[in-house]
């Protein structure tokens, strides 16, 4: 997905969101927020992305790499996920605060191996974090994982699911699955 398919799919998310928000139960939004209509911020420079890649130690996938260049971070990515990283907080998830979730998931039934499949607290241990504030849920990127396009495969995890890490092809991909589990739960809330 480039920066203009980002855009207005990022701008209905947000209109969506915005429309449905029960102050209430949720608290209030942002007065940026409300103002621009926009749960994005402004977009990050080139000159950002590049310092990221270089401080990261190689080039992000595309589709991440085009959604920072759309917007440098992302407010309320779901029920459970609050922030998602702009290019300079991108972190590898065993160097951030979320790195509690590679020793559980090393340490759990999770951990025994289906036959074929990699370990999860393995997939952690190399993950990268996308997500900053989040409740119980974390969001990240295997840059083992790659696909011939350089996408690499996204995982959204969630402590209290009683499943392990669910795979998506893309950071593109794992986004639609949050934005429809956004709605689906929107509908069912109203």
């Amino acid at each position: 997905m480039n920066r203009e398919q980002w855009r207005p799919f990022l701008k209905r998310w947000s209109e969506e969101w915005i429309a449905g928000h029960d102050r209430e139960g949720d608290g209030p939004l942002e007065d940026a927020v409300v103002r621009d209509g926009w749960l994005g911020f402004a977009p990050a420079g080139a000159d950002e992305v590049a310092a990221a890649e270089a401080r990261l130690g190689r080039p992000l996938p595309p589709s991440l790499r085009e959604f920072l260049l759309t917007t440098n971070g992302w407010r309320n990515t779901g029920f459970f996920i609050y922030r998602l990283a702009g290019a300079s907080e991108l972190a590898w998830l065993a160097d951030s605060d979320e790195s509690s979730w590679i020793e559980a998931y090393s340490d759990t039934e999770f951990a025994d191996e289906d036959e074929g499949e990699e370990p999860e607290g393995e997939i952690l241990a190399r993950a990268l974090c996308l997500s900053l504030d989040c409740d119980g849920a974390v969001i990240f990127l295997d840059p083992a994982d790659v696909d011939e396009r350089g996408e690499w495969a996204g995982y959204w995890l969630a402590s209290w699911s009683g499943e392990g890490p669910k795979r998506f092809g893309s950071f593109h991909d794992l986004m639609c699955d949050q934005y429809t589990s956004f709605r689906r739960l929107r509908d069912r809330r109203a």
